[in-house]
């Protein structure tokens, strides 16, 4: 197995203007920040405990699937 795994984000804002991120491959949890920038660096710890809980609850991790590009709003 490797031990790199790239999964792509998807940053959207909500209501209240914050940056929330996800990982559709994993199809649960979110994290989010003020900035971009704040929300991606909290994205990487996210994706780490997606992958940890995966791994813990003796699943496979799902394949990484091909990240789009969608338009800025």
């Amino acid at each position: 197995m490797s031990d790199i795994y790239n999964y792509h984000a998807e940053v959207e804002r909500d209501e209240d203007g914050r940056h929330v991120v996800t990982f559709p491959d994993f199809g649960w949890g979110a994290t989010d920040g003020a900035t971009r920038e704040e929300a991606l660096a909290e994205a990487h710890d996210l994706l780490r405990e997606l992958i940890a809980a995966t791994m813990r609850e003796g699943k496979d991790l799902p394949p990484p699937s091909r990240a789009t590009r969608r338009p800025n709003p």
